[in-house]
C-alpha cells in the first residue's frame, strides 16, 4: 500500500498515512503490454514477418480489360475506327479495278488505308486527332460520291479531233458529239435508233409545221416540214403517213402512203433543236388537189 498524498509506503492493513493523514490505496496491478507479434497477428500479417501466400499471388484483372500485352495490341489494332476505314478503303479500290483501274478510285482507296491504320496505331486517338480523322474520312466520302456519279452512273468522255472539227464519245452512252458553235451536237450511235413510245410521239404532231409540197429539180417532188424537238430523245428520222385528193376529193392513187422525214442536209436532230426535215413526195401532186399528213412515228434515241 501506499499514501495518495505523500506516497509513502504503508503496511497493507493501514487505513491511512501516518504521516500525512491521507487516505491509503491499494496498488494496481501494471497489465503486460500485449505483444507486437500478437498485435501483428490479428491485423493479418504473418507472425514471422514473411509475406502471406495471398499477397504473393496475381492481382485478378477487372472484367473487360485486356490481361496481357499481345491482347492489348490485338484490340488496339482491331478497332471500330480502323475496320470502317479499311473496309471503305478496299471498296474504292475493287471500284477502281473494276473501273478499269481508275487513278481517283485508287488514290482514295490509299487514302482511306492511310487513315485506317492511323487509328490501328493511336487508338484511342487523342482529341485534337479525332477531330482531324473525322473530318478527313467525311471530306474523302464526299469525294467517292462524286466520283462515283460521274463515273459510274454519269457520262465518261473521250476526246478526239478528226481534220477541223472537235469529237467527244460518251463511252456508256455509246454516242459521238461534234463540237459546234451551240456547243455539243451528237452525230453518232453505237445502237440502231428505236422507235419512240407512242405517249413521247404524240407532240410531234403540233411539233411539225409549215408544211409544203414543192418541186426539187432534179429530184422531183419534196415535201418539207419545220420540226421543233421538244422530246427526250435524239430524232434519226419521222415517218407519217401523206394523204392526197383529188380536186373532186377522192383519194390520189399512188400518192397516199409514209414518208420518212430527215434532217436536210443530213444529221441527227437533238433535243430542244429546230430543223427542217423534208422527203421526195411519193408522186406528182395532183392539180386542185389538197393533202395532209396522220400517224406520226420517230426513230432516235434516249439522250
Amino acid at each position: 500500500m501506499y499514501c495518495s498524498g505523500c506516497g509513502l509506503a504503508l503496511p497493507s492493513e493501514a487505513l491511512s498515512c501516518s504521516s500525512c493523514g491521507k487516505r491509503c490505496i491499494q496498488d494496481e496491478p501494471v497489465s503486460d503490454p500485449v505483444p507486437e507479434a500478437t498485435l501483428l497477428a490479428a491485423e493479418g500479417h504473418p507472425l514471422d514477418g514473411r509475406r502471406s501466400p495471398e499477397s504473393d499471388s496475381p492481382t485478378k484483372p477487372e472484367s473487360g480489360v485486356p490481361s496481357t500485352v499481345g491482347e492489348r495490341n490485338r484490340l488496339q489494332r482491331a478497332n471500330a475506327g480502323s475496320i470502317t476505314l479499311g473496309a471503305v478503303a478496299l471498296i474504292c479500290l475493287a471500284l477502281g479495278a473494276v473501273q478499269g483501274f481508275i487513278p481517283i478510285f485508287l488514290i482514295e482507296g490509299a487514302v482511306f488505308g492511310g487513315l485506317a491504320w492511323l487509328c490501328a496505331a493511336k487508338w484511342p486517338l487523342p482529341q485534337s486527332l479525332h477531330a482531324v480523322v473525322l473530318v478527313a474520312s467525311l471530306l474523302l466520302a464526299g469525294l467517292v460520291g462524286v466520283t462515283l456519279d460521274q463515273d459510274s452512273f454519269g457520262p465518261r468522255y473521250r476526246y478526239l479531233s478528226q481534220g477541223s472539227s472537235e469529237l467527244r464519245v460518251d463511252e456508256k452512252a455509246g454516242r459521238t458529239d461534234r463540237l459546234g458553235s451551240g456547243g455539243w451536237h451528237p452525230v453518232a450511235f453505237d445502237k440502231a435508233a428505236e422507235q419512240l413510245p407512242p405517249s413521247d410521239v404524240l407532240v410531234f404532231d403540233f411539233a411539225l409545221k409549215d408544211g409544203h409540197w414543192g418541186p426539187n429539180w432534179p429530184s422531183g417532188d419534196e415535201i418539207c416540214f419545220t420540226f421543233e424537238n421538244s422530246s427526250g430523245y435524239v430524232i434519226q428520222k419521222l415517218s407519217v403517213q401523206i394523204e392526197v385528193k383529188d380536186k373532186d376529193g377522192k383519194e390520189a392513187k399512188d400518192v397516199s402512203q409514209v414518208i420518212d422525214l430527215a434532217r436536210e442536209g443530213g444529221g441527227l436532230i437533238d433535243t430542244g433543236e429546230t430543223s427542217k426535215v423534208c422527203a421526195l413526195a411519193p408522186g406528182n401532186f395532183p392539180e386542185g388537189g389538197n393533202w395532209s399528213f396522220t400517224d406520226v412515228g420517230a426513230y432516235g434515241w434516249k439522250r
